[in-house]
């Protein structure tokens, strides 16, 4: 079996140990994702992993082999809306314990931290992700921003940490990447952005 497949196992299985426990993981407990539907919670949380970067409405026919029995756009949004955001972040970290082999320079793993802008829909305010940019013409941009620990040498992300646009703090964030940190020693590069 292929490196591909094997991960893909390793992520279907966490993903169904999840399902059996999935009122932890839900907004209502006792009433999410109780009754039989199409879009039941390991469907929709495989949907989510599984999403490129078309519209909601043709990424759900792909995913679906567009079949006249797609569920709309609608009830994914509300399906997806019933799945507690620490959700992935559980499954994120399983997977990484499933995964992680350690490959160490000198005894020590080397980690890289970065930013990165994540672009959302801006119709909506948020004061945590959406700012004013000033230039030629003042308008709103809306976006999370994306602080992620990479390890160089396994080639696999360690933790991340999503925060606004607005309210970014790349400072804070290394702090929290660091604190949180629980495996071997390790060396930890970022950019200027990062410093404290």
């Amino acid at each position: 079996m292929d490196n591909y497949k094997h991960l893909k196992n390793i992520l279907y299985h966490i993903i169904d140990d999840m399902n059996n426990s999935r009122s932890l993981f839900c907004e209502n407990p006792d009433t999410d994702f109780i009754r039989s539907r199409k879009l039941d919670f390991k469907t929709t949380i495989s949907s989510i992993l599984c999403m490129e970067n078309g519209s909601l409405k043709d990424e759900l026919l792909k995913l679906n082999d567009y079949s006249v029995d797609t569920p709309t756009a609608s009830a994914f949004i509300q399906a997806r809306s019933k799945i507690r955001v620490e959700a992935f972040k559980i499954l994120f970290d399983r997977f990484n314990d499933k995964t992680h082999k350690d490959k160490l320079f000198k005894g020590y793993r080397l980690l890289a931290i970065d930013g990165s802008e994540l672009p959302i829909d801006n119709t909506i305010y948020d004061k945590d992700t959406t700012e004013l940019r000033y230039g030629t013409n003042a308008k709103a941009y809306s976006a999370y921003h994306l602080n992620a620990s990479y390890d160089l040498l396994e080639c696999t992300y360690d933790d991340l940490i999503i925060q606004g646009e607005a309210k970014k703090n790349e400072n804070d964030a290394f702090c929290q990447l660091v604190d949180r940190y629980k495996g071997k020693k390790a060396i930890f590069m970022a950019d200027r952005n990062y410093e404290s």
